[in-house]
């Protein structure tokens, strides 16, 4: 793994930022296998921030319950007419 190696030297050479940190982190949740790429964006994009809105896991929940709506109703294709 060359990445890891990659990051060491960084990490020795030079400070990562916290919003460096962060955004690593949810670039490394995404490339997880068997990780729901669509709860790791919502991560990353409310939570896995140097400063988190206020209202941060409101927002979060409500990306995870529409994620959800969406798929447990998934658009239906429409029927051709014939």
């Amino acid at each position: 793994m060359a990445d890891r190696g990659a990051q060491k030297a960084r990490s020795v050479g030079e400070a990562e930022t916290p919003a460096d940190f962060l955004a690593n982190l949810g670039n490394a949740l995404r490339e997880k296998e068997d990780v729901d790429v669509g709860l790791a964006d919502i991560l990353a994009k409310h939570l896995l921030t140097a400063a988190p809105a206020v209202d941060a896991v409101a927002r979060a929940k409500d990306a995870v319950l529409k994620l959800a709506g969406d798929r447990a109703n998934p658009p239906k294709p429409e029927l051709a007419d014939g």
